[in-house]
């Protein structure tokens, strides 16, 4: 591959989609596994890389729920109540 062609634009977005879906992916995994630090943090990075996911704001409200912490997790949940609704022009 070129090394213009990993600097372009497009390289960029495609490859931070796709680290944001594989965060995604393996957090799911992990909060199926109860492991909710794991997910936390998973879904934090795919947060970082995409910010626009309102199901990946859900997914970590439930992985904090799990860890029992209840006031991130409403943080997160409304997060995605805002994402909805920015959506749908409330």
């Amino acid at each position: 591959m070129s090394r213009r062609l990993r600097s372009s634009p497009a390289f960029h977005l495609a490859f931070t989609e796709e680290c944001s879906a594989l965060c995604h992916i393996n957090g799911d995994a992990a909060l199926a596994a109860s492991e909710y630090d794991k997910a936390i943090d998973l879904y934090s990075v795919a947060i970082n890389l995409d910010y626009t996911s309102d199901v990946i704001f859900a997914n970590r409200s439930k992985a904090k729920l799990g860890k029992m912490l209840w006031e991130d997790a409403l943080l997160d949940a409304q997060k995605v109540r805002w994402h909805l609704c920015f959506r749908s022009s409330c």
